[in-house]
């Protein structure tokens, strides 16, 4: 995760929290300071009309507030509009926004019961989490003395993995079960919440809206997380026609589990009929944010091979391991698969400052015998070997209309990449340009 260091990715931070906190200031100002306080409720908490939409959601990391806030604000939205009667549970990686924190503390005031996990590395003695420590105390102060457990409101931490034996906390899905008009809302991809999510990367959710049983399965593996205990069996799956999720930790020398690079087994690159480009050829785009390791290869292989059969492939990513990047680059068949390296220097000093931050692959064509395919994946999982470690989320979208906004959301900024500066004179010839992303 990208570590906001430089003036103007600083002063970019603070211009976005400023907006944040000042959008809500009314709201907290109001709010009742008690554990557990009842305020007379407003006209909109009384009668709700707020509705949430289902789909995609898209951020980018340049250009106007509204395209680079878009998920921070419907989280914060959906947040704000979740009924006293309600339950918002919360796995980030990182939690690191106060407008965030102000606005979890003031559901809880109201009585909506929060809870929010994140991994402890981002809140210990080498990080200052000021937003994620104020949100912990204040949830806690919103606690009767004689309240229930299983209304109260806490902030908490696993170390490592919560359901595994290692890796991360990784896995970012919010569950708020009354949301306005709605029920059952889950959001769930790349965001983690934080101000960086906005002002640094691209990411992407994808919101499910009164889908129970999709619901009911992430907010089961939500609360085993909350235990943060060793989970048997911790690889877990929803299977459905349209929609699909699944939960890692999974083991084995070749990623048995992964529904990913399974599914990149079965695509077929010729007969794409309604579907594919104009020959007929099934289209592949892979934006992995990182891929590297024993995991990376496996799917560079497939990519690889896909593209010299015949496939449209396209890969968007910010870190590739060397010998993944070979192997891509290789000869024989068509030749080098086209890659774009989606990152930002924008003031020269040689150190990376936005970065694509997408986990995605959408196929577009042909699966088996299917020839009119329309398949997407999205999630918290890196092509890396950690996530397989780790707790990850991985979501599977079959349809035309989402892969479509996800394919072209890609194809947008492989044609059209963020700028770079060029190195000043003055920068680090031995800065690592990595120093300050997520490598896993």
């Amino acid at each position: 995760m990208l570590r906001l260091h430089t003036p103007r990715a600083r002063l970019a931070t603070m211009v976005l929290a400023l907006a944040l906190v000042l959008a809500s200031a009314a709201a907290v100002l109001l709010a009742p300071t008690g554990p557990r306080a009842v305020a007379a409720t407003s006209s909109a908490e009384q009668k709700p009309t707020y509705t949430v939409k289902e789909g995609p959601t898209f951020n980018t990391a340049i250009g106007d507030q509204q395209s680079r806030r878009a998920i921070l604000d419907l989280l914060l939205q959906t947040i704000r509009h979740t009924s006293p009667k309600g339950q918002i549970k919360i796995m980030t990686w990182n939690f690191m926004n106060a407008g965030a924190a102000d606005a979890l503390i003031q559901r809880a005031q109201k009585g909506t019961t929060v809870r929010v996990l994140i991994d402890a590395n981002n809140n210990d003695e080498d990080t200052d989490n000021p937003s994620f420590r104020r949100l912990k105390k204040g949830l806690k102060a919103t606690n009767g003395k004689n309240e229930k457990g299983a209304t109260k409101s806490f902030a908490r931490m696993c170390r490592g993995s919560c359901r595994g034996k290692s890796g991360a906390a990784h896995t970012k899905m919010f569950l708020f079960d009354k949301v306005g008009l709605s029920r059952n809302v889950l959001i769930q991809g790349s965001a983690n919440l934080t101000t960086a999510a906005a002002a640094n990367q691209w990411n992407e959710v994808y919101t499910y809206v009164g889908r129970d049983k999709i619901y009911d399965f992430a907010e089961e593996i939500f609360d085993q997380m909350w235990r943060d205990k060793t989970t048997k069996n911790a690889y877990r799956a929803f299977e459905g026609s349209r929609y699909s999720l699944y939960f890692s930790p999974y083991y084995g020398k070749y990623f048995e589990g992964d529904p990913v690079q399974q599914m990149m087994d079965r695509i077929k690159c010729k007969g794409a009929q309604k579907a594919g480009n104009a020959n007929g050829r099934t289209i592949v785009r892979s934006a992995p944010d990182v891929i590297r390791g024993k995991r990376g290869m496996i799917a560079a292989r497939r990519l690889k091979t896909l593209w010299d059969q015949g496939c449209d492939v396209r890969i968007a990513y910010t870190v590739m391991g060397r010998d993944v990047k070979k192997h891509l680059n290789g000869g024989g068949g068509r030749g080098p698969v086209p890659m774009r390296h989606l990152v930002q220097d924008f003031d020269g000093d040689g150190d990376f400052d936005n970065y694509f931050h997408l986990k995605v692959l959408t196929i577009n064509g042909r699966i088996g015998a299917d020839r009119t395919s329309y398949v997407t994946f999205n999630g918290s999982a890196n092509t890396s070997d950690p996530s397989s470690r780790s707790d990850e989320q991985i979501g599977k979208l079959v349809g035309k209309r989402n892969t479509l906004q996800y394919q072209r959301f890609i194809d947008r900024w492989f044609e059209n990449p963020p700028p770079n500066a060029g190195r000043r004179a003055d920068a680090d010839p031995n800065v690592d340009p990595y120093q300050h992303v997520d490598m896993d």
